[in-house]
């Protein structure tokens, strides 16, 4: 992720992503808004681009450019960027151990305003359904299933937490097979919390 911004009353959230797609190199950028009261997704544009020399900073450069007009109405400005309450340690390429998998559960203690909450990641077995998780935050249940998930997405792990006010965005990493090894999504979670 590059960047996350709330709007100034919290009621929504910008996430910008960009990478290199495994397997093609070709360069990719989304950008995704978030409504913090419902958790719904208002936007999600990604762009790829085969052009030789095309990279995923102009990419994102071009999709802001695209949206710019609308994130205006929505009263989000990609440079107000938000400071992360919990960012997991990073790894420069995808790794399976950085996941929890079915049947697991992993808890973390965030700041989200003056002491330490915990944030409990449980991965479910799907079965015959895919593997899906469930997020609380401090007793509080924000993700419970029905987001749309990668397919094939067998490992999980909390990646960062972003909070203005009560409204919070918790992002998923979702660990699936790819071509070089496992492919790292992000799932995005929109809260209110109480």
């Amino acid at each position: 992720m590059t960047r996350v911004a709330f709007s100034p009353d919290g009621a929504r959230v910008l996430v910008l992503t960009r990478q290199v797609l495994d397997g093609s190199g070709f360069p990719e950028a989304r950008l995704t808004v978030l409504d913090t009261a419902t958790g719904r997704t208002l936007r999600d544009r990604t762009l790829t681009d085969q052009t030789p020399g095309a990279t995923p900073a102009g990419l994102e450069a071009q999709v802001l450019r695209g949206e710019q007009a609308r994130l205006k109405g929505w009263n989000l400005w990609p440079g107000r960027l938000s400071v992360p309450r919990y960012l997991a340690p990073a790894s420069r390429v995808p790794n399976w151990n950085a996941g929890i998998g079915a049947g697991q559960t992993r808890r973390v203690q965030v700041t989200l305003w003056s002491r330490p909450v915990p944030v409990d990641l449980s991965v479910r077995a799907g079965g015959a359904l895919p593997t899906t998780f469930a997020l609380r935050v401090g007793g509080q249940r924000v993700a419970t299933g029905g987001l749309r998930l990668p397919t094939c997405a067998v490992r999980f792990r909390l990646d960062r937490v972003d909070v203005q006010g009560n409204r919070a965005l918790l992002t998923v990493r979702a660990l699936r097979p790819g071509f070089e090894g496992p492919d790292d999504l992000p799932v995005f979670v929109a809260v209110t919390l109480r």
